[in-house]
Parts: structure tokens; sequence; C-alpha cells
């Protein structure tokens, strides 16, 4: 049995299509992530599919737990860094939750809809391009062997056109919907946001050069991150980037290309997918954002961790994700600047719970997020009635 993940619009819809002209025996499954997430509409396409190809359909609701997603975004910025929700929410949420209640429910597998192919090499699983030029494994490069395991993409050789197609075939209208790569839980601002959760308000700071000359004024950090050219609010008579966000002092840098003061990062919560370690230095290229090509890079173990020698510009907290020469994915973690501490360094980590009744529960509190994400793993699969995550204190 094999559970689609439905989120109601095309890419879902076609992936389901897909697999039952294949004869595959299916359940439709979505998640709803706060009271509009998805809305009613996307909702009732999903079940409006399910009972054209007389499958059975179940709704999970998963909002309280989608609370650390946003969190997450939240405590990103206000840290200096560039968070990316979908990469962690498909890690956490749609293979990690998701996943679990459609394995309780008597699945075997969770299929998406992500113009991504899955390959296995070795006994290892990875991700590499679609057919599709936009293509989404960058997004999906957090994913674990043991949810590589039970995922399948059927749209890996299927243009997006091509999807539309398909769903209009079966007598279906074809949704107007933001792309994946949107944030799906923001209308409007990501500022007001963070505001409307946190309470912060951004207030106007100086906006400094690379020799700490100030050159001019912001309307609030929040609302720059590293490598922004466009939406500085004023001209400067020469092509500049944001260099440096400094929340604490609300500052803005801004420079040259040519005044990057980086030669490389490090990589933090590094998830292996088709090499199962890194123990000598590696070509490989890398994306450090969805919508760029791979740039040539080297990685090399250290004590500290990976480090990266990239030649170009990174946003830290962004994710990178590393590349053999045929575009499949070796690694993927999060981008530490040198000399910046690790954003969970001092803090403490819970694991929770929630029961069938939506009653949230302490199971452990940790030291760091890695031994949480030990200690998470350790529960997968014996404990598929109730719902576990992790979150900082």
């Amino acid at each position: 049995m094999i559970a689609v993940a439905l989120s109601g619009g095309v890419d879902s819809m076609a992936a389901a299509i897909l697999l039952h002209d294949r004869g595959e025996r299916l359940m439709g499954i979505s998640m709803r992530l706060q009271d509009d997430l998805p809305d009613q509409a996307h909702l009732k396409r999903a079940e409006e599919l399910c009972r054209k190809l007389g499958i059975g359909y179940h709704l999970i609701d998963l909002s309280q737990a989608f609370d650390s997603i946003r969190g997450y975004f939240c405590e990103s910025y206000l840290a200096g860094l560039t968070p990316n929700p979908c990469a962690v929410c498909n890690r956490d949420m749609k293979f990690g939750l998701l996943l679990e209640r459609a394995r309780a429910l008597g699945a075997d597998a969770l299929a998406t809809g992500h113009y991504v192919r899955r390959e296995v090499f070795k006994d290892r699983y990875s991700l590499s391009r679609a057919a599709w030029k936009n293509s989404q494994e960058y997004f999906l490069g957090l994913l674990p062997q043991d949810v590589l395991r039970h995922a399948i993409f059927p749209l890996s050789d299927m243009s997006r056109p091509a999807a539309e197609d398909l769903v209009r075939r079966i007598g279906l209208d074809v949704p107007k919907q933001a792309s994946s790569q949107d944030v799906c839980f923001i209308r409007g601002d990501y500022a007001d946001f963070i505001r409307d959760v946190t309470g912060h308000r951004p207030t106007p700071g100086r906006i400094i050069d690379m020799h700490g000359r100030i050159v001019g004024s912001h309307r609030g950090a929040l609302h720059y991150t590293i490598g922004q050219r466009k939406g500085l609010g004023m001209g400067f008579g020469r092509r500049v980037f944001v260099l440096d966000v400094d929340q604490r002092e609300n500052t803005v840098t801004i420079g040259d290309r040519s005044e990057w003061p980086h030669h490389g990062f490090f990589l933090d919560d590094v998830n292996f997918m088709r090499i199962e370690s890194l123990q000598t230095p590696r070509e490989v290229t890398i994306k450090v954002r969805y919508k760029q090509e791979p740039l040539a890079a080297t990685i090399h173990p250290t004590r500290e961790g990976l480090w990266v020698d990239y030649p170009d510009l990174f946003a830290p907290g962004q994710l990178a994700v590393g590349y053999d020469p045929d575009g499949t994915i070796l690694l993927a973690g999060f981008i530490r600047a040198p000399g910046r501490k690790r954003p969970d360094a001092g803090r403490t980590w819970n694991l929770m719970r929630q029961d069938d009744n939506g009653h949230r529960f302490l199971v452990s509190a940790h030291a760091s997020k890695l031994e949480a994400q030990q200690a998470l793993a350790a529960l997968e699969g014996g404990h598929h009635k109730q719902m576990y995550w992790i979150e900082p204190v």
C-alpha cells in the first residue's frame, strides 16, 4: 500500500494518478498544518481526486507540531541567519510525522509530487535531478536513509505541463498556486509574520561599508539577507551586495562582491546521502540556494566539522547541497560561517510527543539538538499511534 501525500495541488494529484494507472494500491493522505494550510479548496480537490480514483482518504492534523517549523523560521532570522523552512518541513513533517502516520494506517511507502529522481547505489539511497527543469532535489537534501527507503517520486520523468494535462484528463480543474519553493505559511512580508509571532518590531539602523563607515540607513536589519542586491532602499552609485547582517547591533554591511571576506563555510547537521561519510577531501559541486547552478567546491573533513572551500557569496543558516559529477546528492547540511557559533550552541532541546487526543507531553530533555535527534531516531517505527518531534527550549 502506497500513501500519496496530497496537498490538492497539481503535482501531488498527478503523482496519485500515475500510480493509480500503474495498478498500485493507494490511499490519499493530507496534513493540516494550520487552519488555512491547506485551504478548503485544496482539501476539497484532494478528496474529489480520491473519490474519482476509488481510494481511501485521510486528513491528519499536524498543526501543533508545525509550531516547531514556524519557530525555527522566526528564531533563525532573529539570529541573523537565513532559514530554509521547506527543507526542514520536508524532513520533519512530510517525511517525518506524516510518513509515520501513513505507516500506522497500513502504508508501506509515501509518494509525493516532488520533481526528483530516487536512485540506489551500493545499498544507499540518493536523490538526483528530475527531467523537469525545476527539479526539487535541493529541498529534499536532508532526508535520511530510513526515509528514502520508503519514499516514492512518480514525477521523476514528467514535466509540470504534462502533470497539468494528466489532472485535466480525469476532469479536475488545474488550480493556480504558489510554486513549491515559496514559504507556504506566510502571506505577505516575512518580517510582518515574525513580528506577529514573536512581537519583535524592526527598528531603523545604519548601513555600513566593510570599513565600518556609515553609508546609509535601513528600515530594520530583519528585512535583509546576505547576498541581497535589490531592495536596499537607496542607491549607492554602484552594484553592491549585503555582505553581513548583525541583528544584535542592527547593522547591515554592504560592499562589492570582491569585498566578500569569506573563502568557505562549515556544514552543520550534515545528512550523508550517496556517501556514508567523508574522511578525505572531495571535489564536488555545491548549491547554496535553490535557484542556482552548482559551483565547483572542495569539502574537507576537519576537527570542527566539514569545511567547504566555496568561491562565492553564501547566507549562514541556508541549506548547502553537495553533488557528484552526475548530479546526485552526496550530502547536505546547514551553512555556518567561520567564527560564528552553532545556532543551537548553549540551548537545550526537548523530545515531545502528542497523543491521539492532541495533548502534548515532554518525553525527555537533551543538552544538544544532535542528542535530541538521536533520541527521536531511536523511537522511529515503534510508536505509530503517537507523534513525536523535537523543539528548542
